[in-house]
């Protein structure tokens, strides 16, 4: 699946030079709504068309995405509807440096290589994922699902002052659309590739002066794109979507004192038909009696994306969440309050083994209650000093129950082994202060400080009900690890930003960032430490040409302390995820990202991204290796490997992205607008080990196309689009089998080609 780097060469000379430019032509019609780039354009002027200004809330409060002081894309939400992107897995192709995978139905984050977690009750994500500013500590299925939003930030770079302490990597934050004053809504319907189609609505009515409400919902099913050959009573022919549904309702009160109150509440349930593990290579372990069985197996399908699973297979998750809001102006001052309460409950069961024999299953239940409140003040004047103070608190309470079914090969015939059975119970509590103060030294320099204190809480408890009937392990809490953790830190942000003309903006950085540490809750309780950094960042962001063209650099430098990994090991006979810290990692890197209006009908979006990132000092071993060798140099005597140079995961050293937009009027017949986007990444591995054989994946490509036709005096719209024009598959992550079927190194993929169509009314 090499993606050979003379196909971006082509296609970037081509959208660099475009072949016809159109006269300039007066209308008040806006091509915002097709827009995927990090601004959104303004409807045309008699002087031409411009760059026009996009407000974001990622330092708690409204400015200019050219104005904020952070790395930071922002996304329209109707351009990501026709784009066809309805997640955060979609969003890869254009936002630098940002990787997302799945593993057990669970979505793992990466921005500039920081992140990715493992799947226990009390893992953390090293990149904040939000709703409506509502932390989703464990993003799940429906939970990531975007539908009818206003738009997406996301923020690179440790955020920690405002966002907390699992923010090292960066904040994604999904803002939904708030009920109008107009009563107004839409219908819509699409259909695409392997059978997809979706329903969609959504309805503001108001309901007063001062009082509206806002409906949405979409329902969408998808035979999905890994085929599955196995014809066993209850298998299913794709591991794909047997009915996916996702509503939100919101109440709105906007006083005419300042006094703003929001309540919403949002409702999904994902209907999916099974996770498919895909076997890079096949290490027979185990009990005897199962490697008997496993010796029996025939040959992998040589097409990833063809699987042969003999156990009938589901990935049900439901969610919901509701919070209040309420903000209230002062005058001088504007106070903000939210709170919020989530629950998830996700039901997952699959073929541990990916074959047509029927070696091993596996079952994952999560029941997951969550909540949080946030209240700040912020000033709301126009002096020189602006602040905010602030104050959060989160708890979570978490189960997991884990099965594993085993079955061996007997002079007798096939057996059953007794099931390996797990109970895990997490709950992580914090409460953090925070402030920050920017103060204006003169109408054009400014300086801000910011500070955050932390106190995280862990507990947990371990117990083992089977072992394929081997020897329990201890159960957590014991004598050696009581099942509980305690963390505090205070972290801070001290930044200086100079307005240098009008339509340039240069900002600088120092800032540090945190991660609680935990215990390994589902193997031997060992403890590991909290994850830390210290990140430099400076930028520029200018507008010029007549606010035609846009240039944004933004160069970083984090040196991390205590990075965590976590990998699946067989520890006390039994498998369990086990994190560990890498002592010392450096990453340094610069991003350019640029817009230029070629003309009134088209636009040009170019980004390219430099990033190094690797392992200063780590001591591990391969856990696909029963017997590594013992490397006397250890410092703590086990024997591992040294890894100190290898690259960290989930990190291309070159990104690039190229777009190329072209909107037309039609006169009496409506209006047309037409985009191309291609992301080009460089080699990057997905573990730490950086086996060539299989965490490697080479450089590649991925084009997508979208043209909407604006019926004229309608309200109808009619969107045709086409992702992954190459039709090239790429590996998202490496998860390693537990030993009781050999320690073998498996996959999921990324989706094929996929083109779809999409009918859209507005009333």
């Amino acid at each position: 699946m090499r993606y050979h780097a003379s196909t971006s060469i082509l296609l970037a000379a081509a959208l660099l030079t475009p072949q016809v430019v159109f006269a300039q032509e007066n209308t008040d019609e806006t091509a915002a709504e097709v827009e995927l780039a990090e601004a959104e354009t303004t409807p045309a002027e008699p002087e031409g068309r411009r760059l026009g200004t996009v407000t974001v809330t990622a330092q708690k409060r409204e400015t200019s995405l050219q104005s904020t002081p952070v790395a930071i894309s922002a996304f329209e939400g109707e351009a990501l509807e026709e784009r066809g992107i309805d997640d955060l897995a979609n969003l890869q192709s254009y936002i630098p440096n940002l990787h997302v995978g799945e593993e057990q139905g669970q979505f793992k984050i990466s921005l500039r290589g920081i992140g990715l977690q493992g799947t226990s009750t009390i893992s953390d994500s090293g990149v904040a994922f939000y709703i409506d500013g509502n932390y989703i500590a464990r993003p799940i299925g429906g939970t990531a699902t975007f539908h009818d939003i206003e738009r997406i930030e996301v923020l690179r770079g440790p955020q920690g002052t405002l966002y907390g302490r699992n923010a090292t990597g960066g904040v994604a934050n999904v803002i939904s659309k708030l009920p109008t004053n107009e009563f107004e809504g839409s219908v819509g319907a699409s259909a695409g590739s392997r059978d997809f189609y979706e329903v969609r609505g959504v309805l503001n009515v108001p309901l007063s002066d001062n009082v509206a409400m806002r409906f949405s919902g979409l329902y969408n099913e998808e035979e999905g794109y890994i085929e599955n050959q196995s014809t066993e009573p209850g298998t299913q022919d794709f591991f794909g979507s047997n009915g996916d549904t996702a509503l939100r309702g919101q109440l709105l009160y906007s006083g005419n004192d300042g006094l703003d109150v929001l309540v919403s509440a949002t409702y999904n349930d994902r209907d999916g038909s099974g996770v498919n593990m895909a076997y890079l290579e096949r290490n027979i372990g185990g009990p005897p009696p199962t490697q008997a069985l496993l010796m029996t197996l025939p040959p992998d399908p040589s097409d990833p994306l063809v699987a042969n699973n003999d156990t009938p297979s589901y990935n049900k998750t439901e969610s919901f969440s509701t919070f209040a809001r309420i903000t209230k102006d002062f005058g001088d001052v504007e106070a903000f309050l939210q709170a919020s309460y989530y629950e998830l409950e996700a039901d997952i069961q699959q073929d541990f083994d990916g074959s047509p024999v029927a070696v091993s299953a596996f079952n994952k239940y999560d029941d997951t209650d969550a909540q949080s409140i946030e209240a700040r003040l912020s000033s709301d004047t126009d002096s020189p000093l602006s602040w905010i103070l602030g104050a959060y608190y989160f708890k979570e309470d978490t189960y997991i129950f884990r099965r594993v079914r085993l079955n061996g090969l007997t002079p007798g015939g096939v057996i059953n082994l007794p099931d390996f059975l797990l109970d895990e119970n997490g709950e992580s509590q914090t409460v953090a202060a925070f402030g920050t103060a920017t103060y204006a030294f003169t109408p054009t320099f400014r300086a801000s400080l910011g500070l955050r204190y932390t106190e995280d809480e862990k507990t947990g408890t371990k117990v083992t009900r089977g072992n394929f009937g081997q020897p329990f392990p201890p159960d957590i809490p014991n004598t050696e690890f009581p099942g509980e953790a305690e963390f505090s830190k205070l972290t801070w942000r001290a930044g200086i930003e100079w307005d240098a003309t009008d339509q340039v903006f240069v900002y600088a950085s120092a800032s540090s960032g945190y991660k609680a540490g935990g215990f390994n809750a589902t193997s031997n309780g060992l403890p590991y430490d909290p994850e830390e950094i210290i990140a430099y960042e400076a930028g520029i962001k200018s507008d010029f040409w007549d606010d035609r063209a846009r240039i944004n650099v933004d160069t970083f430098y984090y040196d991390y302390t205590d990075l965590q990994l976590t990998t699946l090991r067989t520890i006390n006979n039994a498998p369990g995820q086990f994190t560990t810290n890498a002592a010392a990692t450096t990453l340094y890197g610069i991003e350019l990202d640029t817009q230029f209006v070629l003309s009134d009908n088209w636009l040009l979006n170019a980004s390219y991204s430099f990033i190094d990132a690797e392992f200063d000092e780590l001591w591990s071993t391969d856990p696909r290796d029963p017997n590594p060798p013992f490397n006397p140099n250890d410092p703590e005597g086990l024997g591992r490997s040294d890894l100190s140079g290898n690259k960290l995961p989930y990190v291309s050293e070159n990104t690039l992205n190229l777009g190329l937009q072209y909107d037309t009027d039609l006169g009496s017949l409506g209006r047309l607008t037409a985009a191309i986007n291609h992301a080009w990444r460089d080699d990057m591995y997905l573990r730490e080990h950086n086996d060539p054989t299989i965490d490697l994946v080479e450089a590649n490509g991925k084009t997508d196309v979208t043209v909407t036709y604006f019926v004229a005096d309608t309200n109808f719209r009619i969107t045709g689009y086409v992702t992954n024009i190459e039709d090239d598959v790429q590996k998202t992550n490496v998860f390693v089998s537990p030993g009781f079927v050999g320690l073998s190194a498996t996959s999921a993929y990324t989706k094929p080609r996929t083109f779809g169509v999409r009918l859209d009314y507005d009333f």
